[in-house]
Formats: structure tokens, sequence, C-alpha cells
């Protein structure tokens, strides 16, 4: 949940390696810089990307101080990998002791910016991109007998030099060891000028030493300080400066907070102040200010309806703010009429899956998609079969209708595999990150296994019409006398044509029920399947539906 991106600092024997599991999860579920790695190695950096990092940061060593060997170096690494420079931060270090010593470092900076920003400092294109996307600049650490008040000249005017590319656009800007700007005021500073505080951090309070208030660190976290900071380098109240870059002009100092899925579907709005801030920081889940209780409203903490707090965000200028969250609850309901949204129920996709995941646990009588769920060989064969339609459709309309029906059936497998919409969005973002691509050729294998799949499928169709015709014409000679008794003793027959009467007059019922309860789509899909009707496939309410039909829809 921390708004922003998480340096993730690797050791030599790290960064030389593959991610071990838990980082893997690290890079899934939050933004990260990983690295430093070295210039030389540009493979260990490409590795991570892969993985998942969102920038790998390259250490410039002994070529800082020299611009030329420096940009020579990034361009070895980029061309030899293939790394692209919108994915690269490049870190520099700086011995601040007077202004001068900041002048070299800014002439650096400007040879790796971009000439000219996008404009939006949330775009990274490689067309607005210079050599690389982003600098960390670490300014070391004054020495015992350094003069205070010169440091504090140089850190001034380093800042000061920086902010315009930021600002305008033309560079990432991450600074870490500012000694005249510490807390969260200072970040707030910071982020006003689009500059990015590099810090170790905590999810709880600090006091005015800048420890750790609350519950005490164990040995290891003790003891470990992540380079480039020392012993004496103050943590950060992730809450307390997240609050501080958030704007208000309302009287009672609340940020409007929208309330996100993972998958940026909008679940409510709510309100959040200082104390919510950091206290849904602290402890990773949604909570947020009550207006009306004057207290803190922690979701879900009477009905079981709580939220996982995946990330806070800032938008443009900083006087609203989105909580992206993972909702729970059964069902998972974030409104109070317990429906997941407060502007309704949703449609598309999501209320496909919702549908889906309601039939699995329980299905009417005669359902499709139930029959789906317990038969997975007719399951693979209409996957299959849905596919190629797909591939042979040819007009607008009708690749969107096969579309549409292959993404039916293949969210029946994604339903009954307990996965979801989420767990695809997050392969499709992990995969847009891959830098190595695979040639994508077609699998003559799997080709062939479809062939037969459908072919099997075919054989089963015209083994079950034969069966079928086999039984009617053993009944019909049975049903003639039958039928001839049956025809002299009715007089009087009702009229064919009138036949539908009852049958139309029980469905206007059931229909004027299922409005009253919300769910008419149910009923026009049970009684009026949408496919060859809606198509116009030359069918009427009276002609019975045959096997061709009701393949074509499935629903």
């Amino acid at each position: 949940a921390l708004p922003g991106e998480i340096i993730l600092w690797l050791s030599k024997q790290e960064a030389s390696s593959a991610p071990c599991e838990e980082k893997e999860r690290t890079l899934r579920d939050a933004g990260t810089c990983v690295g430093p790695f070295s210039l030389l190695q540009p493979n260990d950096a490409r590795a991570w990307l892969n993985a998942g990092a969102h920038h790998a940061l390259f250490a410039a060593g002994s070529t800082s101080g020299d611009t030329a060997a420096l940009l020579e170096a990034l361009d070895h690494a980029k061309s030899s990998e293939g790394l692209p420079a919108e994915r690269l931060v490049v870190q520099l270090d700086v011995s601040v002791r007077a202004e001068e010593d900041c002048q070299s470092v800014l002439e650096v900076v400007e040879a790796l910016a971009a000439k000219k920003g996008s404009g939006c400092r949330e775009c990274e294109y490689p067309k607005t991109v210079g050599i690389v996307s982003g600098v960390l600049i670490v300014l070391a650490p004054s020495a015992a007998d350094a003069d205070a008040e010169a440091r504090k000249t140089a850190e001034a005017m380093l800042f000061a030099s920086l902010t315009p590319y930021g600002k305008q656009d033309r560079l990432t800007v991450m600074v870490a060891g500012f000694e005249s700007r510490v807390g969260p005021s200072a970040v707030a500073e910071f982020h006003k000028a689009c500059i990015h505080l590099a810090a170790p951090a905590t999810l709880g309070p600090v006091d005015l030493a800048g420890t750790s208030v609350g519950a005490a660190a164990s040995p290891a976290e003790a003891s470990f300080v992540p380079p480039p900071f020392t012993e004496k380098t103050p943590l950060v109240d992730v809450g307390a400066c997240l609050a501080a870059c958030t704007r208000s002009d309302r009287p009672d100092k609340m940020y409007a907070t929208l309330v996100d899925e993972l998958s940026g579907a909008s679940l409510g709005l709510v309100y959040s102040s200082d104390v919510s801030l950091s206290a849904a920081v602290r402890k990773g889940r949604g909570i947020y200010w009550s207006r009306s209780r004057n207290s803190l409203w922690e979701k879900g903490a009477s009905s079981g309806a709580w939220q996982h707090l995946i990330r806070i965000q800032l938008d443009c200028d900083s006087d609203a703010l989105r909580f992206v969250i993972q909702q729970h609850g059964v069902p998972p309901a974030f409104c109070h009429r317990n429906t997941l949204s407060c502007w309704g129920y949703p449609t598309g996709m999501r209320e496909l899956q919702a549908t889906l995941q309601a039939r699995m646990l329980s299905a009417p009588a005669g359902s499709y998609t139930k029959r789906l769920f317990d038969d997975p060989i007719l399951l693979q064969q209409k996957l299959v079969e849905e596919a190629q339609e797909l591939a042979e459709a040819t007009d607008r309309d009708h690749v969107a209708a096969e579309a549409a029906d292959l993404f039916y059936f293949g969210m029946v497998r994604v339903v009954a595999a307990g996965a979801s919409m989420a767990d695809i969005e997050a392969h499709l973002d992990r995969r847009a990150l891959k830098i190595a691509r695979r040639p994508g050729h077609a699998k003559a294998a799997r080709t062939q296994a479809a062939d037969k799949i459908l072919a099997d499928a075919k054989l089963a169709k015209e083994s079950k019409a034969v069966g079928g015709n086999a039984v009617q014409s053993q009944s019909q000679s049975q049903s003639q006398s039958q039928s001839q008794s049956q025809s002299q003793s009715q007089s009087a027959a009702t009229p064919t044509s009138h036949n539908w009467l009852p049958m139309a007059a029980m469905l206007g019922f059931v229909i004027a029920m299922k409005v009253l309860y919300r769910d008419l789509s149910e009923v026009v899909v049970s009684y009026f399947p949408r496919g060859g009707l809606a198509r116009g496939e030359g069918l009427t309410p009276l002609q019975p539906m045959s096997d061709q039909h009701l393949d074509a829809c499935p629903q």
C-alpha cells in the first residue's frame, strides 16, 4: 500500500541470481525499482525486468564523473540486452561539500534527460524518454568536521536545479541523503517539486529522532540498513508523508477518496483524514473517516466485508485519493445494500463472472452452465469449437458475437478452476513488463489435437442423432393406433393455433414475477435463446429448436 515505487535493494549475490518466490511476489504486488546492477552485467537486470520489476537501477560507479564514458556504457548495456530506456534508472553518487560539487552531477543529469518532456509525469514512452527514464541521486553523509551551512546551501541549489526536470517531465528524479530536508513536511516539499524522496520507511508512527514507535523490531530488522543509507538516516512514516502530500479545500480537511477494485472498477466514494490514512497504511486495510460518526471507519469490521489495501494513489493535483483494494466478504459487497458497488450491479465480463460463480454454487434445473461445469469433455469441445468459429468469422458483428461465445465458455473454464478476472489481468500486466518475447509460431501438435477434439465431438453428435431416429421410428407405429382412436373419440378438438395461449399466459406471469425481482435477463435467456431469434435465422416461437440452433445459443 505504499504510495509510490518501492526500491528493492539487492546484494551482489541477489542481483546476479533469479528472484526468489518472495521477491517475485513483491514484484507482482507493487511497483518496484530493483538494483543496483553493474553496467558490465546488464543480463542480470534483464532477468529481473522479465520477472516483473518496473525499473532496473544501474550503479554509475566509476563513470559517474565521466559523462561520455557513462553514456557509452549505457548504450552498450541497452543494445546488448535490448533494455528499453523507459525501464532504466541510473544511480549517481554525489559528495556534497559545496555548490561546486553539484555542478558535475547536473551535467550528467542534463545528458541523460529527454530534450522535451511529454507533458504528463505519468507517461513514459520511448519518444518522450531520454537515455534513461530516471536518476537516483545519492548524497554522501557529511563528515564530522563538515561545514553545515555550506552543506545546506549546496542542497538548496541542487533542489532548485533538479525541480525543472521533474516538473517538465524530462526525467524522473529521485533523491536520497538530504540532511536539511527531513520528515513529512520535507516529503511534501519534494512532492510539490515533482521530486521523489527515497528513504527507509515504516508503516507506523516515528518519534522526533526518526525512530519507529511501537513494537520492537527483530534483531535482523534492527541491524539492517539498506544502502545508500546509514544508521543515522531517519525513518519516514509513510501514512504521515502521504497525508502531508495531499491537500484539501474543505473546512473539515477531509480528502475525497475513490475506492476501486484492482481491475479499475469503481466501488464507491468515501472520505479520508490524516488519521485514517495512517491507520489504513499501518494495517493494510480499507480504513476511512466516517463524517456521520466523526470517527474511524474500518470497512467490514462488523459486517465481515473487509478490504485488503493494495495501493494508494493521489490524483494529478493531489486533492483526491484513490484506494485500490480487494473486496472480501460473502458476498463481496462494498455497498450497504449488499452489492459490490454503490452504482449497482456489474456489467459485461464482471457480470458474467458473478453469474457463473453463482451457478457454480447453485444452478436452476436445466441450467446449461451447470451442465458444462459437470461435463469437462463437453466444455473442452465447446471451447475448441467456438475458437474455430471465431477464427472463421469475417464481418465485425459476427466476430464480436463469436468472441462473446468464446468468452462465455472461457470464463466457465476459469471459474471452474477457481480463478478469476483479476488473475487473468494480473498475468496480462506481468506479460506487458516482459522484455524477452517468444516467436509466437503456431504449434502443430496443438492444432492436430484441436482437430481431433472437433472430430470426436462431431462423431458423438451424429451417433446421438442416429439413436434418436431409431427410437422415433419404433414408437411411430405404436402411436398411430392410439392417435386414431383418440381422434375418433374427440368430437371437438381445440384448434392447434390456440395451443400457445396457456403457455403465453404462464410465460407472462413468470416474466412479471422475474421483473419484480430484477431478473428479467434470465427469463429472456431461458425462453427465447439469444441465438437464432436474435440473429434472424428464420425461427418463429412455435418452431422446435434443433440441436444446431441450441448450439448456436448455449446460454
